[in-house]
């Protein structure tokens, strides 16, 4: 006969194991991402807790990293009285991270293109030759960095036998950007996405830092869904060859959208199994939007909307996904904005929703930050110049960052 088996012994924590972790617990309390650096410092044993990689990862779970400024002409910090004022002149006066790039390899070729989680995806712009509108060479010359630890990860180009997939003079547009990695890879990786818009069908190419190579996605329903008719918000049956079917790019909850032009509805990419699929908008939409992560895993829509006599108001929507509501937009709030303005959304970062306004009469523009789980509206930066269409910029202190790439 076989000898018992023997449980295995439980290995027990000693006190400071059980220091450490009750340690931890009080200080995944602090909101404050400065509070939290300031007791990193006051001693040893408070310093290994918090700079452990695994508590960060926990307490940015739970505080996602504050909106500190915006990337336009150099680096626009917010602002006093605005909630992320210290934090963000703490950052800039340390020249915590290198915006320019400068430690890539011929650093001015490089352009921004995105950025999420630390990270920036850049492009190289070609040297000694032009390029052609849907020619993949001018953006498969990509680069991974993190500006707070000057580090950087350049791409292997698409291959060949890929990029076959698509007859590039059928390319419309292309768009790259940074995407999450896979929920079981770890902390570090990340995956870089460049879609193609083709005219009868979508295309991504998609790398995985894990893997370390690209693979592709097709999506071959794309012409049947821009040509389609019975929709309210379009006038006539669209040409998929006159253009750009889509417009910014926003994230929620793992899944990227775009506001489809001409359509009354949204596509929707989700990364987890890189399935594409869309969502009808409220028949009464006008004006601008963005899409937010509202609470429990939910996604929330703000829409600007301008009424007689120049008041604007900004409503708030959550999609419903469940229940005899499903899949429809069910209103939360609508917010009068400060009057004698008019408003343009820049973007979402950092858990906030960014607006510049433009003053009637007056030269200074002034950007406004929205906490979206709040729907706090308070003063961000005043400039002198137009910043549309630029990169916000959120993250914790360099302390509280480990290495992104």
């Amino acid at each position: 006969m076989a000898p018992p088996t023997q449980p295995t012994p439980r290995r027990l924590q000693s006190p400071a194991d059980l220091a450490d972790d009750a340690l931890g617990e009080i200080f995944l309390h602090l909101d404050s991402a400065l509070d939290l650096a300031r007791a990193s410092f006051a001693c040893a044993s408070f310093r290994r807790v918090i700079t452990d990689h695994g508590f960060l990862r926990r307490y940015h779970a739970l505080h996602p990293p504050p909106l500190l400024g915006i990337l336009a002409s150099g680096f626009i910090p917010a602002q006093p009285p605005h909630t992320s004022a210290i934090a963000a002149r703490a950052f800039a006066q340390a020249d915590a991270a290198d915006f320019s790039f400068s430690f890539l390899p011929i650093p001015h070729r490089w352009r921004r293109r995105d950025t999420r989680d630390g990270r920036f995806l850049l492009s190289g712009v070609p040297t000694g030759r032009g390029y052609r509108r849907g020619d993949l060479l001018w953006i498969t010359d990509l680069a991974v960095c993190d500006p707070v630890h000057r580090r950087y990860l350049l791409l292997p180009a698409i291959p060949a036998d890929l990029t076959a997939a698509v007859h590039q003079p059928d390319i419309v547009d292309f768009e790259t950007f940074l995407a999450p990695a896979a929920e079981d890879d770890k902390d570090s990786s990340f995956r870089v996405i460049c879609l193609a818009q083709c005219a009868i069908k979508l295309v991504l190419f998609v790398f995985s830092s894990g893997e370390g190579r690209w693979h592709t996605v097709t999506f071959n329903d794309w012409s049947a869904l821009i040509t389609g008719t019975g929709n309210p918000a379009s006038t006539g049956t669209a040409n998929p060859a006159s253009g750009s079917e889509l417009s910014q790019r926003y994230y929620a909850h793992r899944c990227f959208y775009w506001l489809m032009h001409r359509r009354n509805k949204l596509l929707l990419l989700n990364t987890s199994g890189m399935e594409f699929s869309t969502v009808e908008l409220p028949h009464d939409y006008t004006g601008e939007i963005a899409i937010v992560e509202a609470g429990k895993g939910k996604v929330g829509m703000l829409s600007l909307y301008s009424l007689p006599h120049g008041t604007v108001h900004l409503s708030y929507a959550i999609l419903q996904n469940d229940g005899e509501i499903a899949n429809q937009w069910q209103p939360e709030e609508v917010l009068l904005l400060p009057e004698n303005h008019r408003y343009d959304i820049v973007g979402v970062a950092g858990g906030y929703l960014l607006l510049q306004g433009i003053p009637d009469g007056n030269p200074n523009l002034t950007c406004f930050s929205l906490d979206v789980k709040t729907l706090h509206l308070e003063l961000f930066c005043q400039t002198n110049h137009s910043i549309l269409h630029a990169e916000l910029y959120a993250g914790h202190p360099p302390s509280l960052s480990p290495p992104s790439v």
